[in-house]
């Protein structure tokens, strides 16, 4: 079995070539076949005309391609099946999603959501706005822009398998949830408003939480590190992320609490202070930030159940909570 890599990101793989006792072996008289089994590191015969490559370069080289199955796809407004054109995808509504020409994703952001009034249209673009000001000033306070011992903990907690899907996987190239907890045997998609960095170490496409440009349940686990907070629908967001996944499968969310009375830093950077907090937002970043019973009842009303839930307290005013949801 074989993984293909179309021909532009071959100087990409060519790039990333380098001498490793520890590579495995790909063939460069036919770069654009990959064995599985190179991929997995089980390859260790190193003929005269291979290169060697290093498994974590390699794995950010194949899923560079972000090719996506056109049946697995489907209008994320709409939710009718997608029709492939040269250089669009169109849904029955006559609404086109093009290839972004530089990163090579798809995007399915919307002009507008039809969930949002145009006031929480314009906070949500005001929050993305500032989270890009913080990504660009200080990326190390996401909370899985590197390893922390809570993103690992969450990476277990999800027990990855199958089709993965992350539900806001951050402008960087892959969460430490998942980097700290991959295994070959599984397949990671990846979503998010802002593109980011490339190539990611995941199958990236551009779209919205609470409008998911995935069929019904093609997936086996879908994930939402600490991204709630972030939407103006939490609802309709849980609902797209258990709509994806199969009948057994899971939605495993990470919930960040954090209580009112949480003292406030002493002090804040420059650019922090300049950010505007946009309207009916709690803070530049966040639209609402949801306890356990909020976010409980919100389960309950998208008739979904809590099949697990493991709390991580950080201190007094703050603590991690993972749920794993499954369809009732």
């Amino acid at each position: 079995e074989t993984l293909r890599i179309s021909p532009h990101f071959i100087s990409s793989l060519a790039s990333a070539i380098v001498s490793s006792a520890k590579g495995v072996c790909i063939s460069n008289n036919n770069l654009t076949d990959l064995s599985l089994q190179s991929i997995a590191g089980i390859s260790t015969d190193l003929p005269s005309h291979a290169v060697k490559i290093h498994p974590h370069q390699l794995s950010a080289i194949f899923e560079m391609n972000y090719e996506i199955p056109i049946e697995l796809l489907q209008s994320p407004l709409d939710r009718t099946p997608l029709k492939a054109h040269a250089h669009y995808l169109i849904d029955q509504a006559g609404s086109q999603f093009e290839r972004n020409a530089e990163g090579g994703f798809w995007d399915f952001m919307p002009h507008a959501s039809p969930l949002y009034t145009a006031s929480e249209w314009k906070t949500f673009q005001t929050l993305i706005s500032n989270f890009m000001v913080s990504y660009a000033q200080a990326p190390q306070v996401n909370v899985s822009y590197e390893y922390r011992d809570d993103a690992s903990a969450f990476g277990r907690f999800c027990q990855f398998q199958g089709a993965v899907l992350d539900i806001g996987c951050g402008p960087h190239k892959v969460p430490s949830y998942i980097s700290h907890n991959r295994s070959a045997n599984v397949t990671f998609y990846g979503i998010d408003v802002v593109p980011g960095e490339h190539p990611k170490e995941l199958i990236f496409a551009r779209a919205m939480g609470e409008h998911l440009p995935f069929r019904d349940g093609v997936f086996d686990v879908s994930v939402s590190g600490t991204s709630l907070l972030h939407y103006i629908n939490v609802k309709a967001g849980v609902e797209e992320a258990l709509r994806v996944v199969s009948p057994n499968g899971s939605a495993c969310i990470w919930l960040g609490v954090k209580s009112h009375d949480a003292p406030k830093p002493s002090t804040s950077p420059g650019w922090y202070q300049s950010l505007a907090v946009p309207e009916g937002a709690e803070n530049p970043f966040h639209f609402k930030r949801h306890n356990e019973s909020d976010f409980e009842k919100i389960v309950a009303a998208c008739g979904a159940r809590i099949a697990d839930k493991e709390m991580h307290p950080i201190d007094e005013w703050r603590r991690n909570v993972f749920y794993r949801l499954k369809k009732a």
